[in-house]
C-alpha cells in the first residue's frame, strides 16, 4: 500500500505566500520597519515512530527527520498593528514508500489605519494542517494544508453622541489542498453600532451578511447567510462577561431535492472569565450557533498565539457544509512561581446541513502541566481524551494522547528537548491501534 500524497513532494504550498508577501510589504511601510519585532527559532528534530501509519497490524517503524523554522512578527503603532506567527517543517522519511513533505501553519492579523478614527484596512489569515479523512488516524497520506484568507476595509462613523458605527467589507478566500469541495470565495459585510453604558460595560447591535460561492457547484451548494444579534459585555479587574443573543438564517440559492432550501435558528453565545487572584483563572463559553470551517478558522486566530513548537495535524472535518454547533468549553489555569497547571473539559454537538455523515456528539478534556525544576531545566507534559459518537454511522471513536518532555536550556539561545508520546485510537467500527513516538529536538532561538 502506497502512502503517497498527490503532489506531496512539490515545493511549499503557494497559498502560504499570500500572507507572507503582505508581511514583507508591511515591514517596509513608512515608519514601521524600525518598530517591527521578530522572534524566531530554528530547530532540528529526530523522531522515532514505532507505528508510523497507526495500523493495528503490519506496523511500520521509522525514523523521521524534521528540521523546522518558527517565527513571530509583531508591530504596534498608530498606523499599523500586526501580529503573525507561523512555522514550516520539512519531513524526511527516508523510505521510497512515503514522499517527503513540507508542512506549515500560520495565524495572523494585520490592521492598517488609512484615515485615523475613520478608515482602516484589515487582513487575517489561517493556514493549518488538517486530515483528509477524520475517520482515519493521523498518518502520511492523510494530511492536507487548509488556508483561509480574509481582507477588506472598515469604516468608522458617528451615529449619535453616544453611539459609534462600524461598517465592514471582507473578501474571504478558502482553499484546501485535497478536498476541492471546500474551495470557495465569500463576501462578508457587517454593520455594527456600539454604545458605552459605563467605563466597564457596553452594548452592541450587529447585522452580518455573507454570500458564499463554491468553485464546485455540483458537490457544494452556494448560500447566503444573515446574522442579527445584540452583544452585552462587561470587563472588570477580576471578571469578564459577554453575551450574544440573536438569530441566524441560511438560504440556499439552488434547490435540491431531499434537502431544505432555508434554515433559521437562534444565535446564543455566553462567555465569562474569573480571576480570583493572580494564580487562578476560570473561564467558560457556551454557544449555539451556525458556523462553518472557514468562519471557525478565522475566529480561532489569536493575537497571543506565541511561537509555534511544531506543525500539528488538527481534527476538523473539511467540507462545504455549514453546521449547527452547540458547545460548552471550560478551563481552569493555575500559575505558580515554578509550575503551571491547566485542565479544559468540553462538550459538543454538531449537526450538518448538507450531509449527516459527520453528525456527532462528543466530549473530552485536555490537561497540561509544567514544572521548572531548576532555572535551566523544565519538566512538563500534556494529555487529552476525546470521545465522538457519529449518529449516522452508528460509530463511536475514542482517542487518547499522552506526552511528557524534559527541556534543558544550555544558554539563552540554545536548548534541547526530549519528548516521549503515546497515541491510542479505538473505534466500534475499526481495529484498535496505537503508536509510541520518541523525539529529540535541538533548537536555536534568537531571543
Amino acid at each position: 500500500m502506497s502512502a503517497r500524497l498527490p503532489n506531496a513532494d512539490r515545493a511549499p504550498r503557494g497559498r502560504r505566500h499570500w500572507v507572507l508577501s503582505g508581511v514583507f510589504l508591511a515591514a517596509f511601510l513608512p515608519g514601521t520597519a524600525q518598530a517591527l519585532r521578530v522572534n524566531y527559532n530554528i530547530d532540528f528534530t529526530t523522531e522515532r515512530n514505532d507505528n508510523l501509519l497507526a495500523t493495528p497490524q503490519d506496523e511500520i517503524g521509522m525514523t523521521v527527520l524534521r528540521p523546522g523554522i518558527g517565527f513571530e512578527v509583531s508591530h504596534d503603532s498608530s498606523a499599523l498593528q500586526l501580529d503573525l506567527s507561523g512555522r514550516t517543517e520539512y519531513r524526511r522519511y527516508g523510505d521510497d514508500r512515503f514522499n517527503n513533505t513540507v508542512d506549515a501553519n500560520l495565524s495572523g492579523r494585520l490592521n492598517w489605519i488609512l484615515v485615523p478614527e475613520r478608515l482602516s484596512f484589515s487582513a487575517s489569515d489561517s493556514l493549518t494542517l488538517q486530515p483528509i479523512d477524520t475517520l482515519e488516524p493521523d498518518a502520511p497520506g492523510n494530511r492536507q494544508q487548509v488556508n483561509v484568507l480574509s481582507a477588506g476595509p472598515t469604516l468608522f462613523f458617528e451615529l449619535a453622541p453616544s453611539w459609534r458605527g462600524i461598517a465592514e467589507l471582507r473578501y474571504v478566500r478558502s482553499a484546501a489542498e485535497i478536498t476541492d469541495q471546500f474551495n470557495s470565495a465569500r463576501y462578508d459585510t457587517a454593520l455594527r453600532t456600539v454604545k458605552s453604558l459605563s467605563e466597564t460595560s457596553q452594548i452592541a447591535l450587529n447585522l452580518q451578511a455573507q454570500r458564499v460561492d463554491f468553485e464546485d457547484d455540483v458537490i457544494a451548494r452556494d448560500y447566503d447567510r444573515v446574522d442579527l444579534f445584540a452583544r452585552y459585555s462587561r470587563t472588570l479587574a477580576r471578571f469578564d462577561l459577554g453575551l450574544d443573543i440573536g438569530y441566524s438564517r441560511l438560504d440556499y440559492r439552488s434547490p435540491l431535492e431531499g434537502f431544505v432550501d432555508a434554515r433559521a435558528d437562534p444565535l446564543v453565545r455566553a462567555d465569562f472569565a474569573w480571576r480570583p487572584n493572580d494564580s487562578h483563572r476560570f473561564s467558560a463559553r457556551l454557544s449555539s450557533v451556525f458556523s462553518d470551517v472557514s468562519t471557525d478558522a478565522l475566529s480561532a486566530i489569536s493575537p497571543d498565539a506565541g511561537l509555534p513548537g511544531e506543525v500539528d495535524t488538527g481534527d476538523t472535518v473539511i467540507n462545504a457544509s455549514p453546521f449547527l454547533e452547540r458547545r460548552l468549553d471550560t478551563e481552569y489555569v493555575h500559575t505558580a512561581t515554578r509550575w503551571t497547571f491547566e485542565i479544559s473539559p468540553y462538550l459538543t454537538r454538531l449537526r450538518y446541513n448538507e450531509t449527516d455523515q459527520f453528525d456527532q456528539n462528543g466530549y473530552g478534556s485536555g490537561f497540561d502541566f509544567s514544572w521548572r525544576v531548576r532555572e535551566n531545566l523544565q519538566l512538563g507534559g500534556n494529555a487529552s481524551i476525546t470521545r465522538n459518537r457519529y449518529l449516522r454511522l452508528d460509530r463511536q471513536d475514542e482517542t487518547k494522547r499522552v506526552s511528557t518532555y524534559l527541556r534543558y536550556d544550555r544558554s539563552r539561545h540554545w536548548s534541547g528537548t526530549l519528548t516521549l508520546s503515546r497515541y491510542e485510537r479505538s473505534s466500534s467500527s475499526a481495529a484498535d491501534a496505537s503508536q509510541n513516538i520518541l523525539t529529540l529536538t535541538i533548537s536555536y532561538n534568537n531571543r
